[in-house]
């Protein structure tokens, strides 16, 4: 079975910045990618949304709290 093209959690994509403590976008720690844990981390910790890498020159804001809905 083929999986969708926007489907980012069966990609397991990178994360690049995130939004949310300061109401400002901050770097993401390096090597960080787009699991089920580090979403339920990261919203814990206070992040709303993040900048993911999707493909070589692609990137495109999500948001967590949204992704962590539908993991429930």
């Amino acid at each position: 079975m083929s999986r969708k093209r926007n489907d980012l959690a069966a990609r397991s994509v990178r994360i690049t910045e995130l939004y949310g403590k300061d109401l400002r976008w901050t770097n993401a720690e390096r090597g960080l990618r787009l699991t089920p844990e580090a979403v339920a981390r990261l919203t814990s910790e206070g992040y709303t949304m993040a900048t993911v890498r999707t493909g070589i020159w692609r990137t495109r804001r999500v948001s967590l709290l949204r992704l962590e809905q539908k993991q429930h």
